[in-house]
């Protein structure tokens, strides 16, 4: 095969989760062709995705020595070093977002300056929130820092967080994504804060909880659980649906419902607020506790899984709101594309301190993370 026909099969391979053959792909094209860079990308890219980032760094450092704007090895590259703990590296490399894929192009233009590191005491500063709900959510923790240092903050983010935040007392104000910010000083986007703060691994700001809840919507929500007789535990099954990603984060509704169906013991309330007409039947058959079309924001599911002992999720927004809330939060990890922010090897996380990490220990192995939730659940004592 020539040198398209290496790389496309490898790519389809790797479409169809076949990581090991897709690399296979990619290293012949690396012998026969290897002043290409996109195979060295390409194969460090797998190699990233199969948790093992310290192998795949030179792979993608020699893909940018034959070709230095290649935004995608850049862009992996910085993957590598986040996932490894790097943050030193990391942050600074993770700037390429702006040039790589979705985000190309849109790095806010405006004629005040970007914030990277003045003194800020008395000034305006807009945070522009990026990616998706999860990214704000983890992010935001770092406008008490801006506070710190003296700064007003104006925060624009996605919709459905703004109700949540809103509660905060440290912001001026939070917009919605295409609303006029008005005037500031400074600006910078949310996922920047810590590389200008200088943010590692060991002085990451890790409170208890960052973000609170309404009182009345908290009491709402007791009233309509009614009293406890049992342990409640909130689940999410599912991250974005049309998500690439989600292939892999993402756990069949199958496997969910066996966790539920075999452990009738506990309360389970349903969190998954874009739950199928057919999901929600199914649920309703396991006695799962369900309130669709009642959830409109974050906060009506912030303050639902503060009812909760244990809410377990698979890595999306969901599990964000929870850790961020200092809610006991489960997460199941997928062994394929584990995202960067979990680190390796470790089942707590520097981002959350009350959350713990349940990874699959091989592609699409759900069983033994369902068994391993479910062994801990009856550990559990509320």
């Amino acid at each position: 095969m020539n040198y398209e026909q290496l790389i496309a099969q490898g790519n389809q391979l790797r479409e169809d989760r076949r990581p090991q053959d897709a690399l296979k792909c990619y290293a012949q094209a690396l012998i026969d062709y290897p002043d290409h860079a996109a195979a060295w990308n390409n194969y460090g890219n797998v190699l990233r995705e199969c948790g093992q980032p310290a192998r795949a760094i030179p792979f993608l450092q020699h893909a940018i020595a034959l070709e230095p704007n290649h935004v995608t090895a850049h862009f992996n590259l910085s993957v590598c070093w986040l996932l490894l703990g790097d943050y030193a590296r990391g942050w600074p490399a993770y700037e390429s977002r702006w040039h790589y894929e979705h985000l190309a192009g849109l790095l806010p233009k405006y004629s005040q300056p970007r914030w990277t590191g003045q003194d800020i005491k008395d000034k305006i500063i807009l945070v522009e929130g990026e990616q998706g709900h999860g990214d704000n959510i983890q992010f935001c923790r770092f406008l008490y820092n801006l506070h710190v240092l003296g700064a007003k903050i104006k925060f624009r983010t996605t919709d459905g967080l703004v109700p949540l935040l809103n509660q905060g007392s440290i912001m001026q104000e939070v917009l919605k994504h295409d609303q006029d910010p008005g005037e500031f000083d400074y600006w910078v986007p949310v996922m920047s804060i810590p590389g200008v703060l200088g943010v590692t691994l060991e002085n990451l700001p890790n409170p208890v909880n960052y973000l609170n809840v309404d009182q009345n919507q908290q009491q709402h929500w007791l009233q309509i659980l009614g009293p406890k007789t049992r342990m409640r535990v909130g689940f999410c099954w599912s991250g974005r649906r049309d998500a690439w990603l989600n292939r892999h984060k993402g756990m069949p509704f199958s496997d969910i419902c066996a966790l539920i169906r075999d452990n009738p013991q506990y309360e389970w309330v349903n969190l998954q607020t874009d739950a199928t007409a057919e999901e929600e039947q199914a649920l309703a058959d396991l006695g799962v506790s369900r309130y669709p079309n009642t959830i409109h924001s974050f906060a009506d599911t912030a303050a639902l899984i503060m009812a909760m002992d244990v809410v377990i999720s698979v890595d999306t927004a969901i599990a964000h709101l929870s850790g961020a809330l200092g809610r006991p939060t489960w997460i199941m990890l997928n062994w394929f594309g584990t995202d960067w922010r979990w680190l390796l090897n470790r089942d707590s996380s520097p981002w959350y301190s009350t959350a713990r990490l349940f990874r699959q220990p091989a592609m699409d192995d759900w069983a033994s993370v369902t068994k391993k939730v479910a062994k801990f659940l009856s550990f559990m004592k509320v």
